[in-house]
């Protein structure tokens, strides 16, 4: 009898251990299973492209005064004619030019004229006149030869003349080459992460996160050409 309760203990005993081998086995493979998959590496991929503006929009302004309403009406009226004309002349059609509705000030009677005495010009004109067309060539010519519209005596503003501030050129196809730009981009994220893994030793496994950034259209020294850029950022597994 106490032999056999002996030999029941023993095999309980092996049963045991055995059991606690395989537990620890698992439980190793599950922890260097963790190890490995925490081990990552992040890199971005850069995408970069030079794109032509395919679209424009370009206000010319300008002002004018005189001390008779209907003497100005008729000056904004002639300067107009000789504006679109101007417009017409380098190839654009009525369709693209869009006439502004003058803001006309009453100097004497406006609530702070203190600055306004008899020399001064009652009324004072501001008209600005937009150009929107997909001619950017033509666009970038008037643009470039507003100092004609001088010698017509039209007096431009400086934010429409001087500094260009008002023209704009624009890229409106990124949807047809954001495909090409993120394979680009995803492929050079994956160049940088096999060249760390080369130099770690590991070898690269698979994803772990991924970022598309947001693509972004600036300006070069050639306003009729754009760059447009986008970075993804990816983290992958790294394994021995």
């Amino acid at each position: 009898m106490a032999k056999n309760i002996q030999l029941s203990t023993i095999i309980i005993g092996i049963c045991v251990s055995i059991s606690l081998l395989f537990v620890g086995y698992f439980i190793y493979k599950g922890l260097k299973t963790f190890s490995d998959k925490e081990r990552v590496v992040s890199v971005r991929g850069l995408s970069e492209m030079t794109v032509d503006a395919d679209y424009a929009n370009l206000k010319i302004k300008y002002t004018e005064g005189d001390n008779d309403m209907q003497s100005l009406l008729n000056k904004i009226e002639e300067n107009n004619n000789k504006i679109v004309s101007f417009i017409k002349s380098n190839g654009l059609t009525d369709s693209e030019i869009n006439l502004g509705v003058p803001v006309i000030k009453d100097k004497k009677n406006t609530e702070y004229n203190n600055n306004y005495s008899s020399n001064s010009l009652r009324y004072y004109c501001e008209e600005t006149i937009t150009i929107q067309s997909n001619k950017v060539e033509n666009v970038r010519k008037i643009e470039l030869s507003q100092f004609d519209l001088y010698k017509q005596g039209i007096t431009l503003s400086q934010s429409s003349y001087e500094y260009e501030g008002d023209s704009k050129y624009t890229f409106t196809k990124l949807n047809d080459i954001k495909p090409k730009m993120i394979e680009e981009s995803t492929n050079n994220a994956r160049i940088a992460g096999e060249q760390f893994s080369k130099n770690s030793k590991s070898k690269l496994g698979g994803i772990k996160s991924a970022y598309q950034g947001q693509f972004e259209i600036t300006p070069t020294e050639n306003p009729l050409k754009l760059k447009v850029r986008v970075v993804s950022s990816i983290s992958y597994f790294l394994n021995d």
